[in-house]
């Protein structure tokens, strides 16, 4: 029986993630130009309602790499690879 559910949860889990219900709603809301608009617009706090669950979905679905980032958010950008010039190709 406790196979059949974990079989269940599996193919309905597998299946929201190829269905994708919430798909419309997130490229509407990434879509939008939120800083533009007033945050006394209806269409503002639909924006950042969307926003919010899509990071909230995120954070719990992936709680170690949310934790990572957050730790690492302020950290400096990583500099460019130091170039090694071979000095006998500037020779020839």
């Amino acid at each position: 029986m406790t196979a059949a559910w974990i079989a269940a949860a599996l193919v309905a889990g597998y299946t929201l993630g190829r269905w994708r219900p919430a798909r419309g709603a997130s490229d509407w809301a990434h879509s939008q130009g939120v800083r533009k608009s007033d945050p006394h617009d209806r269409r503002w706090w639909l924006v950042w309602l969307v926003l919010s669950a899509e990071n909230i979905g995120w954070l719990i679905t992936h709680p170690a790499k949310g934790a990572h980032a957050w730790q690492h958010r302020n950290d400096p950008p990583p500099h460019p690879a130091i170039r090694v010039r071979d000095i006998t190709e500037e020779s020839s």
